[in-house]
């Protein structure tokens, strides 16, 4: 499971404790993605003036044959005669609604384990809006051997930014290597010492490797 996927997962479960209601939003003909989005953007500002306290997750889905949907998990019911004009009036077409349980609100991270198309690329694949504080990519963290060196050398080496990713990502894979080969804690080097606490030899011996010292 991804990040991604994870995060979405654990956002549903906090939205409400009520069941919900999952909506889709299509267009009658397939629009340039970039349109659709900014569409979006103005239906969602629509959305939550009129409907005080509306909180709950968006999801996109890229239709072979229709384009951009939208689906959104609420948590109340809106009008759907209203919903609709409001729909209208930012330029969508066609609206659907649906009660579901709480145990369904996850559904729709079916979405998010595609393959992401090139059009959607740097996007948002979800997000949650509304006032409440919903689970994002970031707080998830992954535990694994890998996750938990990197992100010791990370705090050790003080690393920033995007800049050098792929030589943090080289070190960070010879450290999982020579933790594995020597039998160190992970996220630590020779004796039990941070890495921060390590020379050079210690952490890599002769190996000539792009290191941050």
């Amino acid at each position: 499971m991804t990040k991604s996927k994870a995060a979405y997962q654990f956002a549903t479960q906090t939205l409400g404790k009520r069941p919900l209601f999952m909506w889709t939003f299509t267009f009658k003909e397939a629009l340039d993605v970039k349109k659709t989005r900014k569409k979006w953007n103005h239906l969602l500002t629509l959305l939550v003036k009129t409907f005080t306290g509306l909180c709950g997750l968006r999801v996109f889905e890229l239709h072979e044959s229709h384009g951009l949907h939208v689906h959104l998990v609420t948590n109340r019911f809106l009008d759907v005669n209203q919903a609709r004009k409001l729909a209208t009036q930012a330029g969508w077409g066609r609206v659907h609604v649906m009660r579901i349980p709480l145990e369904r609100a996850g559904y729709l991270a079916k979405y998010l384990s595609k393959e992401r198309p090139e059009c959607l690329k740097r996007w948002r694949l979800w997000a949650g809006f509304g006032d409440w504080d919903w689970t994002r990519v970031k707080d998830v963290i992954s535990d694994s051997r890998f996750s938990r060196i990197y992100r010791a050398a990370k705090e050790a080496f003080g690393w920033s930014g995007r800049r050098g990713f792929f030589e943090r990502m080289n070190l960070a894979t010879f450290l999982e290597m020579r933790t594995a080969i020597e039998g160190w804690k992970d996220g630590f080097g020779p004796g039990g010492k941070r890495y921060g606490e390590c020379s050079r030899f210690d952490l890599f011996g002769g190996s000539a490797v792009d290191s941050p010292f």
